[in-house]
């Protein structure tokens, strides 16, 4: 392990500067949802076909590959 470790020029962290850690202090996720507005959904039927009640949330899927190559 050692000779991976000195291969990647790795330099270990002074652990006397390293705080202690207190999980209640921090907030776990934010996010951002924005509003939906309403709409008049597909029927039951199209809306199982397309995987979605709502037109504004069809966005069928157009890939297939890497777009990188």
């Amino acid at each position: 392990m050692d000779d991976l470790v000195n291969e990647y020029n790795y330099q270990e962290r002074d652990k006397s500067a390293i705080k202690p850690f207190n999980p209640s202090k921090i907030a776990l996720a934010m996010a951002f949802v924005p509003s939906q507005l309403w709409e008049r959904p597909y029927d039951v039927n199209e809306g199982l076909d397309r995987g979605t009640l709502f037109p504004s949330l069809d966005k069928p899927f157009l890939g297939g590959g890497n777009r990188y190559e």
